[in-house]
């Protein structure tokens, strides 16, 4: 039939059609898997982007927690060559003060839980203000690389895993006000491991201090030659001077070689430490090494925290913590049985795995704050007691010559490690059985708030936002350089704000110089010393000399201190490297003045100042503070216990002396040029046979009462010899003055090459000038002169 194909025809027309779809399909199929490829890359790129992000970004709470257990706390590593470990310094053995009852702290979880939720109610945990985790995982690549070999790396590694962190954590709490409620944060806390000044492991305390025989109490002086790394004392700032602070709690560090985990599980348990470890009458043999093993893990452990214990007690403090690294046993001290101890064993990389659903409040940065925010306080709360209640504690304790290090050279080396068939000491401490959920306070009422944290606002539903206008008014707090005479007619409000307040909120105002010098020569009470009230009260109204002489005046201050040195007495927080400073009240007449407080090491140094006041008595309440004796507190068989292992024992008592040059300038003006009085009060002392060697700032104060400067700090002071009068009386102020011989030469160094009084009163004068100077001069000039 014409028209029609052919079957051949309609077969290859099939194929080619069906080719065709088969290609349009494969076609299309090519351009799905494209597509998708295309999707795959996006995904991939943007989880990459977000990975990143992620990586550098800040973190929430939450995430630091976590972020510094994953990246640096467990990077924790022990030092598996003996050969570079520490073996212990060789230490004499010291009698501590030793608790009697070891108890297991029963509520720790539930105060921990507690104290996490009371944070989760009151700070916002979503907002990103702490190190992100690129940071954190290079701090734990460079800790990884130290593995724990002695107390100075472990010191490194609790440092930078959990102490700093912690830190930081704080620094932001404090910002949030409804958090500065909660707990009594302050301006923060420090995790301090440099020794004060007058610590009896100072450098220049040890150099002054020489080992003396075995005493039977507690004596500091044999702690010598022990800068170790293996003790913390965190403090709370109480304000941005770093003077201001107390003292919360104190950490013990022990290496993991020396003081395992093992010995600490199998250590501690409910027991009487003196009967069962001190006074032990019987010690397994070697056949029986479970036992013996036992029995040397509780005296280690005993002996360990019988050091944290001593210097709890000594410093008043309710709460300590003796740490491994890989361990933590938190200590406290029911004061109202000082003689028990509690303890709370924990292990955090164990309890990290054993709770995946809280893992921040069982890390190492978790619990360390949880601890230090209890230690803190609610707010209102009094923490650390007074040294009466120290002292009737130590009343009642006995002590324990043994010694850390001591006690573990005396187990042999292949007993200090449990037997690998032992069952109760490698199981590693979790409570897996209890509930580590933050328990959330009982709710209140919400309000809504911000907080500035950081460079951006947070917001919480339970805070309140400061006024802008509170934060404006505040001016800034820096000094205005002087260098001209200053202007006359002070306003009566600087003159108050100059005003001897003693320091304090709760300080009496301190009596006058002519008070004091009136009470020392026995004359006339001052009408003008704001305690004339109660210099009066105990005698007539009318009476118009004070009510003791100095004599009664000092035998009564002794009573009283040999009574208690918490009553009238109060620490300033201010010092240098010979004394640091109280606030002292004669309750019995109100008469308030300065003390300053010493070390055995440097006694004397404070005796070579009396005896400088002595020559300067001409001059007292002018130019230098009135000079009012000294008590020492070893003759009542008194410690006060100033800070972490300073032991003050001697006192000496001045009037006060006036307030810091810098605090003068900024609150009020002044009559007369500051340099030209500080001359003034200089040449007064030249003149007395008095060569101050170490003219400073620091030593010279502003006194409102006489509107001049008064010099204190005496202890490097040169005293000079009059010459051999002749029959005829010299002017006083042509005195060839001499340098005295005598046993202040044993304080101030060699005098003969101070034999010069001219060059010497000259030098004394060039040290105010450029004191003055620098100053006086603008930061870049300041900044210059350094270069």
């Amino acid at each position: 039939m014409d028209g029609s194909l052919s079957v051949e025809e309609l077969t290859r027309l099939l194929r080619e059609a069906e080719q065709r779809a088969k290609e349009e399909r494969q076609r299309a199929e090519r351009e799905k898997q494209r597509a998708e490829r295309e999707k795959q890359r996006a995904e991939r790129e943007k989880q990459r982007a977000e990975a990143s992000e992620e990586q550098t970004r800040l973190t929430t709470l939450d995430e630091y927690i976590a972020a510094c257990h994953a990246s640096v706390f467990s990077r924790f590593a022990i030092e598996t060559d003996p050969k570079l470990t520490s073996r212990g310094s060789i230490t004499n053995p010291r009698d501590k003060w030793c608790p009697k009852n070891l108890r297991p702290w029963p509520d720790f979880l539930d105060q921990q839980k507690l104290t996490f939720g009371t944070l989760y109610d009151s700070f916002p945990t979503e907002s990103r203000v702490f190190e992100n985790r690129n940071f954190l995982a290079g701090l734990g690549n460079r800790i990884s690389q130290r593995p724990i070999a002695d107390e100075k790396t472990l010191e490194y590694f609790l440092h930078n895993s959990v102490e700093d962190p912690v830190r930081a954590i704080i620094q932001q709490l404090k910002q949030v006000e409804e958090v500065s409620r909660a707990f009594q944060i302050g301006d923060g806390v420090v995790f301090e491991n440099h020794p004060h000044a007058l610590s009896d492991v100072a450098e220049e305390v040890v150099e002054r201090e020489t080992p003396s025989t075995p005493p039977r109490t507690p004596d500091h002086r044999r702690d010598l030659n022990q800068l170790r790394p293996d003790q913390i004392c965190v403090y709370r700032s109480d304000n941005t001077l770093s003077s201001r602070r107390t003292m919360v709690y104190v950490s013990e560090y022990k290496p993991p070689h020396k003081l395992t985990a093992p010995h600490l599980r199998l250590g501690l348990r409910a027991m009487d430490i003196h009967k069962e470890v001190v006074n032990r009458r019987t010690i397994p043999t070697s056949v029986d090494p479970d036992a013996r093993f036992q029995y040397h893990a509780e005296k280690l452990t005993a002996s360990a925290i019988t050091q944290t214990y001593h210097y709890m007690i000594e410093s008043g403090l309710e709460y300590g913590l003796l740490t491994t690294g890989e361990a933590i046993v938190f200590l406290k001290v029911d004061w109202d049985e000082p003689e028990t101890l509690y303890y709370h064993l924990a292990e955090p990389g164990p309890e990290v795995s054993a709770h995946p659903n809280n893992v921040h409040i069982c890390t190492a940065v978790g619990q360390y704050l949880a601890f230090t925010l209890m230690a803190l306080g609610s707010s209102g709360e009094r923490r650390g007691k007074k040294q009466e209640e120290r002292l009737k504690a130590m009343e009642n304790l006995e002590t324990w010559a043994e010694d850390f290090e001591s006690t573990l050279r005396s187990i042999p080396e292949n007993e200090r490690s449990a037997s690998s068939d032992y069952s109760p000491g490698p199981e590693p401490t979790t409570y897996k059985d209890v509930d580590r959920s933050p328990a959330l306070p009982r709710k209140r009422t919400r309000r809504t708030a911000v907080c500035q944290i950081g460079e951006g606002s947070l917001t919480k539903d339970d805070r309140q936002e400061p006024s802008d206008d509170e934060s404006a008014s505040r001016p800034p707090d820096t000094p205005t350089p002087t260098g001209r005479n200053i202007r006359q007619g002070t306003r009566r409000s600087q003159r108050l704000a100059l005003r001897p307040r003693g320091g304090g909120e709760q300080g009496r105002q301190y009596c006058t110089q002519k008070c004091l010098l009136g009470m020392v020569k026995g004359g006339f009470l001052d009408p003008k010393c704001p305690n004339v009230a109660l210099h009066r009260k105990s005698c007539a109204p009318a009476r118009t000399r004070h009510p003791v002489n100095h004599e009664e005046w000092l035998r009564l201050l002794w009573k009283q201190l040999e009574q208690s040195l918490d009553d009238g007495i109060r620490p300033l927080g201010e010092g240098g490297a010979r004394g640091v400073l109280f606030q002292v009240t004669l309750l019995a007449h109100g008469y308030t003045f300065v003390s300053k407080g010493t070390v055995r090491a440097f006694i004397k140094d404070l005796l070579h100042e009396a005896a400088v006041y002595e020559r300067l008595k001409p001059i007292q309440g002018v130019h230098v503070p009135v000079f009012l004796g000294a008590i020492d507190l070893r003759s009542m068989n008194k410690t006060y216990y100033y800070d972490h292992r300073v032991y003050v024992v001697h006192m000496t008592f001045l009037s006060w002396g006036g307030c810091s040059i810098d605090r003068a300038q900024r609150i009020g003006d002044m009559d007369r040029s500051l340099e030209d009085e500080a001359i003034r009060s200089l040449r007064a002392m030249h003149r007395e046979g008095v060569v101050h060697k170490d003219v400073r700032l620091a030593n010279m104060l502003f006194n409102p009462e006489t509107s001049g400067v008064m010099v204190i700090d005496f202890e490097r002071a040169l005293l000079l010899n009059p010459p051999r009068r002749p029959l005829a009386q010299l002017v006083p102020n042509k005195r060839a003055w001499k340098s005295e011989t005598m046993d202040a030469k044993k304080v101030t160094g060699d005098s003969s090459k101070r034999s010069r009084p001219r060059q010497s009163f000259s030098e004394d004068i060039w040290l105010a000038k450029t004191a003055f100077s620098e100053w006086n001069a603008d930061p870049w000039t300041v900044v210059y002169i350094a270069q």
